[in-house]
């Protein structure tokens, strides 16, 4: 790849500045980025600022990192209460007033995990590839 930028670099540089803009290509996290911003050629791709995913989750940017090709996004969850319950029970009666009378030991045996939610949202942030925040469905805002 390197020669490829080099001879590209050539056909608009000197060959005394070549091999310092090469020093520096080299020093960034995406030498093609930085190669074609030297060469006027780069356009910053398009990233829909909200997507959802195929689970109605909705993401929303925060940040995007171009020489990365990363994006840093934020979304709302709501918190959830973990503990262990026996494994027959009806999980329709638990409630967080009552939770604690069928919380058990998680070294108990015949038990599961449970997930009880609270009904208090946060904000949670997370980042993926463009690749992954693309493939999701663009949200018109």
């Amino acid at each position: 790849m390197n020669k490829i930028i080099e001879v590209a670099l050539k056909g608009r540089f000197s060959t005394d500045d070549v091999t310092s803009l090469m020093d520096v290509v080299t020093a960034t996290p995406n030498p093609e980025m930085a190669t074609e911003i030297l060469l006027g050629v780069y356009v910053k791709p398009d990233l829909p600022n909200v997507v959802v995913t195929d689970q109605g989750l909705e993401k929303t940017v925060v940040s995007v990192d171009y020489w990365t090709n990363y994006v840093t996004y934020s979304y709302q969850e709501e918190v959830r209460k973990q503990f262990y319950i026996d494994k027959d029970t009806d999980t329709s009666l638990i409630t967080l007033d009552n939770y604690k009378d069928y919380e058990r030991r998680y070294d108990d045996d015949n038990i599961r995990s449970f997930y009880l939610p609270t009904g208090e949202i946060k904000t949670r942030k997370s980042n993926c590839s463009f690749g992954d925040w693309l493939s999701q469905e663009a949200l018109a805002v």
